[in-house]
């Protein structure tokens, strides 16, 4: 029987060295997969069910690939006596395995349910993985039928590639799934245990741009422009995003030029100006704000363009000196305000139900969103975090076991400025306890079972600027009803961004 298994996988083998070019047309074709145009519409439910098992199906390659290499390793060495047969299985089996999760994982990319440059450096990894473990495949097959060192040489060098690219792919899963310092978060430090003191950046080594400008372009503009929420199209977490603007075409920095610069032109307009940034009821940039805005376009906008520079010059010197007090006093705060939270969140997650982190927009924050592979949380896991309330800006409890009793809690957390509620049970009855957020700019209610008469709620929350709805069985009619009494509203029926 096992001499027959042998010819049998001989036989598998042959047939794969006849069509062994084919892994270099797959390899070829791969290298355009993160180019791919996916579908702007609604992805369906069988793209969500299949995306869905990658997570589980993912490990299965992890294994493979990882062994293929420590028995070609090990057998270098004479500490393994490996067999033709047993690396060609392997291989096959992890070749297989890979292609299949790559599949299952673009599903879940297309659905939309993950968005940001953290996604898309796994999907560059998964695809590399993929592209060199084809080519490390193509080179054994070589090395079977000729046994030429080149071959062998070639192939064991693409195997160790890419188990490279398998563990970074797999580290960038994991931080989707855990957070981005999931695998530094227990790590040993030297030295003392206190807590850490805060230092400011050396004035020698501040740079205009990252040191000044950024912080408060990030604390009164990155929250309505950045890759998850980029009104008008603009987004303005990189220097690069900004020279390329937003939908309405005008350059929102041309360097040398603030005059033809929108983002200059927006925040100088009379605060009552429709097209005055940021809009009414957020902090303005101060006069030294623009000032050393202003100042730096017209300079070349700069990215390497020091401080001391700046400070050379009279024009701007007096606007410098006096903003980089208030700067560090801000960042002192915010740091101590930061710590503090890391502790709080330290203490009160104490399960996998969710997870919790700072909202990189939201000036301080917490950020609060469902586990992932998804776990059973309920409206009891919710009451667990009463003691971070008053902190959490940003609120993804979706495909979550809450019940509409659960808003009542969610109507105390008073930072809170966006609520995904997506594909939960509530039919909108507690609606009612959001009306009083202060700050609620979005909620999703897309596919859960809100209806027309709970909806209405939604018109006594004064600071809401978008709502989306789609998959709900809200009628058109009670659409426009709020859209006449909230234009300023935007009410969506696609499925709007996750996180």
């Amino acid at each position: 029987m096992m001499n027959q298994n042998k010819s049998g996988v001989k036989a598998l083998l042959k047939i794969a060295f006849n069509y062994r070019y084919a892994l270099l047309l797959i390899a070829l074709v791969l290298v355009f997969v993160p180019f791919f145009p996916f579908p702007e519409k609604e992805a369906s439910n069988t793209v969500f069910f299949l995306g869905r098992f990658h997570p589980l199906i993912v490990h299965f390659p992890i294994v493979l690939v990882f062994l293929a290499l420590i028995f070609e390793l090990l057998a270098r060495i004479k500490w393994l006596k490996l067999t033709k047969t047993v690396q060609a299985t392997l291989l096959g089996s992890g070749l297989f395995g890979s292609l299949v999760s790559l599949v299952m994982g673009l599903l879940l990319y297309a659905t939309g349910e993950y968005s940001g440059d953290l996604v898309t450096r796994h999907l560059w990894g998964g695809v590399l993985l993929a592209i060199t473990f084809c080519l490390a495949c193509f080179f054994f097959l070589e090395h079977v039928f000729s046994n030429r060192k080149v071959h062998f040489i070639s192939y064991l060098s693409l195997l160790v590639v890419a188990n490279v690219a398998l563990f970074y792919t797999s580290h960038q899963g994991g931080s989707l799934t855990h957070g981005a310092d999931y695998l530094t978060e227990y790590m040993p430090v030297l030295g003392s245990p206190d807590e850490e003191e805060y230092e400011p950046k050396p004035m020698e080594e501040m740079l205009v741009y990252e040191d000044m400008i950024i912080p408060f372009l990030d604390k009164k503009c990155m929250s309505c422009h950045n890759t998850n929420k980029s009104k008008g199209g603009l987004v303005m977490t990189s220097y690069e995003a900004m020279l390329k603007g937003g939908k309405s075409g005008k350059a929102t920095l041309k360097p040398g030029d603030h005059h033809e610069s929108e983002l200059i032109q927006r925040v100088v307009l009379p605060s009552d100006h429709d097209d005055h940034m940021p809009p009414e009821g957020k902090a303005p940039l101060s006069p030294e704000e623009i000032s050393i805005l202003e100042w730096w376009v017209r300079e070349g906008a700069d990215t390497d363009l020091k401080l001391e520079a700046a400070k050379e010059d009279p024009s701007i010197q007096s606007f410098i000196v006096e903003y980089l007090q208030d700067l560090e006093k801000q960042q002192r705060a915010k740091f101590m305000q930061e710590q503090a939270l890391e502790s709080m969140i330290v203490q009160v997650s104490n399960d996998k139900k969710f997870q919790l982190g700072m909202d990189k927009y939201g000036d301080g924050k917490i950020a609060l969103s469902m586990a992932f592979p998804p776990s059973s949380f309920e409206d009891n896991d919710l009451t667990s975090l009463q003691p971070l309330f008053g902190q959490i800006s940003k609120a993804s409890l979706v495909a979550s076991g809450i019940s509409d009793d659960a808003l009542y809690h969610i109507g105390q957390m008073d930072a809170l400025k966006e609520l995904y509620l997506q594909q939960t049970a509530i039919d909108g009855s507690g609606l009612v306890y959001l009306a009083s957020l202060p700050n609620l700019q979005l909620l999703n209610l897309s596919k859960t079972n809100v209806n027309d008469g709970n909806l209405l709620h939604i018109l006594r929350m004064e600071k809401l600027e978008e709502l989306y709805l789609n998959d709900t069985e809200v009628s058109l009619e009670v659409i426009e009803a709020i859209k006449k009494n909230k234009p300023n509203l935007k009410v969506a029926l696609e499925r709007g961004n996750f996180f």
